[in-house]
């Protein structure tokens, strides 16, 4: 469903700092007094006292049963990787951090028994018998969350879950495959729709947002799309017409078009847009949430890594927080100033 509202974004603030003008993308390590859910930089910089910490994303379960992501502060370790899958294990240490309506996805008791990396980036996870009490309706958020919030790393190029030290082929309660060296391409919260041609049809995963008491986040979904059409084409599409029979939300005008075929140029691509984009055709504004979730989407794929927006002549776009784009916004761009 279509809203053209205020968004309120939780993880982190929607204020878009010059940093995005001037692509400065790191995030310094702060010391809060105790590991929290980050529900924004101020409150961060609010607790900064004594503990070093380090931010990380958890792919966690929602209200809707939908597996996203969720921005966290965590100690510093030398094993964070490890830490991470610690922290999706249900009434564990994550218990303190849960946003409202969020939910850990490993069962209770499940052990992190050992990760290791290869140096092709390989990753496999080794966990616990516990792990298998996952019932059968959460099997594959499980999978998900695991392979997702793994791949975060940029060392994780694929993942292998295993229990006991044996390689998790299959669930055996349900006998649903699981696979090895999974990626994020295997997709997350998969919506079929109503695709004519199954078969011509290609996997696309695309961000769109769930809303749980006033606040909205941002929710990777894959759905199927036409294989005959170019594939940026597709995910804009698929971004302007979200599942019609689902709790997720799209920022985009249903009347958004792109004029012409999008092009790729050394990582970034270049999309010229009708004027529906414009939240506000008068001051010509452009919703910050479009902007994000256009972005999220567009840099998943393994050729972008830039976003560059034109409406009419004009490559330079006015946000509704206030803010100036002057050229192409990166991924690290929107996760540095909570675009």
């Amino acid at each position: 469903m279509y809203r053209r509202t205020s968004i309120i974004v939780t993880g982190a603030s929607l204020v878009l700092s010059m940093a995005l003008l001037s692509g400065c993308g790191s995030m310094a390590d702060r010391e809060p007094d105790s590991v929290k859910y980050v529900n924004s930089k101020v409150d961060l910089a609010k607790t900064a006292k004594h503990q070093q910490y380090t931010e990380k994303v958890l792919y966690l379960i929602d209200a809707n049963g939908f597996v996203a992501p969720q921005m966290v502060g965590l100690p510093n370790t030398n094993t964070s990787v490890k830490q991470v899958l610690d922290y999706l294990v249900e009434d564990g240490p994550v218990s303190n951090l849960l946003p409202n309506g969020f939910q850990a996805t490993l069962p209770p008791g499940t052990e992190v028994r050992n990760v290791t990396t290869d140096q092709r980036g390989n990753l496999t996870a080794d966990f616990s018998k516990e792990l298998l009490d996952t019932p059968a309706s959460n099997q594959n958020q499980v999978v998900q969350s695991i392979v997702w919030t793994l791949t975060q790393f940029q060392s994780v190029k694929t993942v292998t879950i295993s229990v006991d030290g044996k390689p998790l082929d299959m669930w055996p309660s349900s006998k649903n495959e699981v696979g090895r060296t999974l990626t994020r391409a295997d997709g997350i919260n998969q919506v079929v729709g109503d695709i004519a041609d199954f078969t011509g049809s290609e996997p696309l995963t695309v961000y769109y947002m769930a809303a749980n008491k006033g606040k909205t986040y941002d929710v990777p979904v894959t759905v199927r799309a036409d294989g005959s059409v170019d594939r940026v084409t597709s995910l804009v599409n698929a971004l302007v017409h979200e599942p019609a029979t689902s709790d997720l939300i799209s920022p985009f005008n249903p009347n958004i078009q792109l004029i012409g075929k999008p092009q790729i140029k050394n990582g970034t691509v270049y999309l010229h847009f009708n004027d529906a984009i414009y939240d506000n055709k008068k001051a010509k504004t452009i919703n910050d949430q479009v902007v994000r979730s256009l972005v999220l989407t567009l840099t998943g794929e393994p050729t972008i890594q830039k976003v560059s927006i034109r409406v009419g002549t004009s490559t330079k776009m006015t946000l509704e927080s206030g803010k100036t784009l002057t050229g192409p916004v990166s991924r690290e761009m929107v996760d540095a100033t909570g675009l």
